[in-house]
C-alpha cells in the first residue's frame, strides 16, 4: 500500500482537512448504491465519518423510522438542519480513539470513504464492529487502486502532472490533496475487513477504469460502455477493478 500523511500529528491532520471544506459530496449515484447495499431498514444507524451529512440526510428520507446518528471529528462540517433534527444526533470523535457509545449500540453501520484516512484503519473498523449488535451489518466503502491498474504500480514512471491527475489513483501520494491517504488495492482492503472482525456478505463495483472517463477522446467512447461495464465486469470476476468497492459486511452473532 502506498501511503502519504501518517508522520502528521492528529492536529496538522485536522487542520488540514479544515482548508478542505470546499470539496463536494461523492453524489447521489454513489449514495443510493450505498444505501441499496444496506437492504431493509434498521432501528438505529450510525455513520462513521459523516462529512457534511449528505448520507444522513438521504437515510433520513430513506428510513424515516430510524434513529440516526453521525460521527465525525469535526462535526461542524454537518448542515445545519440535520444538527437542529430531532431524529439525527451527531458526536464529535476520532473512531480510531473510541466512539462514545457502548457495545451493541446499533443495528446498523456505514463507513463510506474513510478508513483510507485513518492511521489505523483496522483499530477503527474494530471500533465500528464493537458498537455493533451481534448479527448487525456495516457497509464499507473503499477507494480501490486496482481500479487504476495497471497505473497505480508505476507511478514515477507517468510523466507530468496532468497525465499523473488522469492515470493515478487519487489517494497517491504523487496526486493526492488529502491530509492523509492510503492507496488500498483490493486485496489489502478485503483482508482488512476481514482482519477486524468482520465477515463479508456482498463486495459491490462502482465506477470501473475511471480513468479512461477522465482522458480526452478516450472518454467519448467509453462513457457510452459505462452501463455495460458495471453489468458485466461483476459477472465475469472483474469487480476488482471497480474503482469503488462497497462491501456489505456483518458482526458475527453471539
Amino acid at each position: 500500500m502506498l501511503k502519504t500523511g501518517h508522520e502528521l500529528s492528529d492536529g496538522e491532520i485536522r487542520a488540514g482537512y479544515s482548508r478542505l471544506h470546499h470539496r463536494g459530496g461523492l453524489g447521489p449515484e454513489f449514495l443510493r448504491r450505498v444505501i441499496a447495499l444496506a437492504g431493509t431498514p434498521a432501528a438505529r444507524l450510525i455513520d462513521v465519518g459523516c462529512g457534511t451529512g449528505d448520507l444522513l440526510a438521504a437515510l433520513a428520507a430513506r428510513f424515516p423510522r430510524s434513529e440516526l446518528t453521525g460521527v465525525d471529528i469535526s462535526t461542524a462540517r454537518v448542515r445545519r438542519p440535520l444538527r437542529d433534527g430531532r431524529r439525527v444526533r451527531v458526536a464529535d470523535a476520532d473512531v480510531q480513539c473510541g466512539l462514545p457509545f457502548r457495545a451493541s449500540s446499533f443495528d446498523g453501520a456505514f463507513c463510506t470513504e474513510v478508513v483510507e484516512h485513518l492511521k489505523q484503519p483496522q483499530r477503527g473498523l474494530e471500533e465500528i464492529l464493537r458498537v455493533l449488535r451481534p448479527g448487525g451489518w456495516a457497509v464499507v466503502t473503499v477507494p480501490n487502486g486496482t481500479g487504476f491498474a495497471p497505473f497505480h504500480r508505476l507511478g514515477r514512471l507517468v510523466p507530468g502532472r496532468w497525465l499523473r491527475g488522469k492515470l493515478l489513483p487519487y489517494e497517491h501520494p504523487l496526486v493526492t490533496d488529502q491530509p492523509i491517504d492510503t492507496c488500498f488495492v483490493y486485496r489489502e482492503i478485503v483482508d482488512l475487513v476481514r482482519a477486524a472482525g468482520f465477515t463479508i456478505d456482498l463486495v459491490r463495483g462502482y465506477r470501473y477504469f475511471r480513468y479512461l472517463e477522465m482522458l480526452p477522446v478516450v472518454r467519448d467512447v467509453y462513457t457510452p460502455l459505462t452501463p455495460w461495464l458495471e453489468r458485466t465486469l461483476p459477472r465475469v470476476g472483474g469487480v476488482r477493478f471497480a474503482y469503488n468497492l462497497l462491501l456489505r459486511c456483518r458482526k458475527p452473532a453471539a
